[in-house]
């Protein structure tokens, strides 16, 4: 990114806070900006909270801790900029996936459990809960939880309160859903994707399988991003995908039968913490067996051309829950 760049954006920001304190502007949060940050029109089939235009732009992820500092950091001092830079102008999506837990082996805070504290899986449900049933409200409230952040013994009474002062809509349904463990595998289930990703400290910033730590110089991350993007694109499109399907047996009574096919190729995974059975059988590209109250896992590459099973069965594709019924 060139010098004259960055000066513009410094340009365009000051030019930008004169003129709104000239008009003496009290309008809701601008879309070029994290509370008012777009959301694709698939929302409600992400399972995490994604800001963006379309869903077939590159996708980030950032993994941070509603706790930390430093993801505190970033919010604050640079995602504006990226919100204005990337995502406001469609080229890019930004999914956040809270780090709660520690990936094996790890130890972070005195903990090797809690990526923080015991209070981390409570926020980080909650959290989805909002973004679920509210996600066109979901990033004004995720600003507010880093403008002022959680801290000890968090409840669900405190993060319905944060929810309720930020037009979270059904706050209700939001903290049942949290609290009755709905989502407890998906917030476990960034637990692989970090480790995946590499991640050994929050915040980090993934793009086309690379990382970086976005809490620094604003103008170096926006460089980053920029050197990354291309590349991020030219990823999805000159080779096959290859996902991570997850079939969680546990939203059924007793065994369900499932077939899986893909275009390229299909492999056992211990993807969301998965069980690998003998029993379940991949041939070519086809894997067919049953699931009983665990999970079983296949990474897939190419297009999924064939699923059958129940449709109670519950699917999720790189930790993102999906409607059986669109599959294949």
């Amino acid at each position: 990114m060139s010098n004259s760049d960055s000066s513009r954006r410094k340009f365009l920001k000051a030019t930008g806070a004169v003129a709104a304190i000239g008009l003496g502007s009290t309008t809701a949060a601008s879309a070029a900006s994290v509370g008012g940050a777009p959301v694709p029109d698939d929302a409600d089939s992400l399972t995490y909270a994604t800001m963006g235009t379309d869903a077939d732009n590159p996708t980030a992820t950032l993994f941070g801790n509603f706790k930390c500092p430093y993801t505190q950091e970033f919010v604050q001092e640079n995602l504006d900029d990226v919100v204005e830079e990337y995502v406001a102008a469609g080229d890019l999506n930004l999914r956040y996936r809270a780090h709660a837990y520690e990936r094996p082996g790890h130890t972070s805070h005195g903990s090797s459990y809690y990526y923080i504290s015991d209070s981390d899986p409570l926020v980080s449900e909650a959290a989805l809960g909002a973004w679920n049933v509210s996600p066109d409200n979901y990033w004004a409230f995720f600003r507010d939880m880093f403008d002022e952040k959680v801290s000890g013994t968090v409840t669900y009474d405190e993060m319905a309160d944060r929810m309720r002062a930020t037009g979270v809509d059904d706050v209700s349904e939001a903290i049942d859903r949290a609290e009755s463990g709905r989502y407890d595998d998906e917030v476990k289930a960034t637990i692989g994707a970090a480790d995946d990703a590499d991640v050994d400290f929050t915040p980090t910033l993934e793009l086309g399988g690379e990382t970086t730590s976005p809490h620094h110089d604003v103008d170096d991350l926006l460089s980053w991003i920029d050197g990354h993007l291309d590349g991020a694109s030219a990823s999805t499109s000159s080779q096959p995908a290859t996902r991570a399907v997850t079939l969680d047996g546990r939203s059924t009574n007793g065994w369900t039968h499932y077939e899986l096919s893909a275009s390229s190729g299909i492999e056992k995974s211990k993807a969301m913490n998965a069980s690998i059975e003998s029993d379940d059988v991949v041939s070519g590209a086809t894997a067919e067996g049953w699931v009983g109250p665990w999970k079983d896992s296949y990474v897939v590459e190419g297009d999924i051309t064939n699923f059958s099973a129940p449709d109670s069965l519950r699917v999720y594709v790189d930790g993102e829950t999906v409607d059986p019924s669109t599959l294949g």
